[in-house]
């Protein structure tokens, strides 16, 4: 019997379902298995995968009409010619990474629910690699987020064309995709601290407590919400050095101008900077787990 087989064997007793992919992909296999079965687990939870997907929208109608007119009025007032989008042109990449912040926070809340439940022990005896198993689950949250931008997106677009709402979606469907990317790959790098916690804390209040304390500051103290243009001096200087103000930035250039590549740059690398950061604090606190 090679090494192979006798994993093959001895895998489903500790991790029933781990045939739906099997082991012929060796590492791949392993993080696809993770990540479906993250997916499927979600899937099976009805309320969360609603108001999962269906908060963004309506965040999408409630902000854009308890904001809109503060905008108008501040756009106005700054004796600029009249503006060729509404103001939910300007908030829709601020809800895009809104709903992918609050998914990074469930990452956090699943992670805590598999050690609760014993599902991280069987993880940590399975015959896998530990980074699959992290790499697995930050991929379902990546697919997860990627779906709630983009339902997001297409119900702007319907309702631009059903009632008129003036979105230019200046780079089409590409740049539409590019948002989605760009979204999701910062709800991803920002799921490394819920993570992190959660792996340290093993507590589902403390992982809620840090995860929702800093997510509304890093949304209100950025440009999500408004254009730098129309911050407070002090607000302009602080969002600099928020991450959530590169993607917001370069998302809204892609809604109202088109591509401008120096922003979506500058969004990857802040991306690229907090994911190296906080997941070597989330595979620290993973390679304690077990000890």
């Amino acid at each position: 019997m090679t090494a192979a087989e006798s994993i093959h064997q001895r895998s489903p007793a500790v991790l029933p379902g781990v045939d739906v992919l099997g082991y012929a992909g060796g590492r791949l296999s392993e993080v696809l298995w993770v990540a479906y079965r993250s997916l499927r687990k979600l899937s099976r939870n009805p309320f969360l995968l609603f108001f999962t997907l269906m908060m963004p929208i309506i965040w999408l109608g409630m902000f854009s009409q308890t904001f809109g007119t503060v905008f108008e009025r501040a756009a106005s007032s700054s004796g600029q010619a009249p503006l060729g989008y509404d103001y939910i042109a300007v908030l829709l990449p601020g809800i895009a990474v809104m709903s992918a912040i609050q998914s990074a926070a469930q990452s956090g809340f699943s992670m805590v629910s598999d050690i609760e439940t014993g599902f991280m022990d069987k993880f940590l005896v399975a015959p896998i690699s530990r980074s699959s198993v992290l790499v697995g689950k930050t991929l379902a949250d990546g697919i997860r987020m990627a779906a709630q931008t983009g339902i997001v997106l297409a119900i702007a677009f319907l309702f631009t064309l059903l009632f008129g709402w003036r979105i230019p979606f200046a780079s089409g469907l590409a740049g539409d995709a590019m948002i989605v990317l760009l979204t999701a790959s910062f709800g991803v790098a920002f799921a490394g601290l819920s993570n992190s916690v959660a792996l340290f804390t093993k507590n589902t209040e403390s992982t809620m407590a840090v995860s929702f304390t800093l997510t509304f500051p890093l949304l209100f103290l950025s440009t999500a919400m408004l254009p730098a243009a129309l911050l407070p001096s002090w607000l302009q200087t602080f969002s600099k050095f928020n991450p959530v103000s590169y993607v917001a930035s370069a998302a809204r250039s892609l809604i109202l101008t088109g591509f401008n590549w120096t922003e979506i740059g500058q969004a990857f690398l802040a991306v690229a900077i907090i994911g190296v950061l906080l997941y070597s604090l989330a595979v620290l606190a993973f390679r304690r787990q077990g000890r």
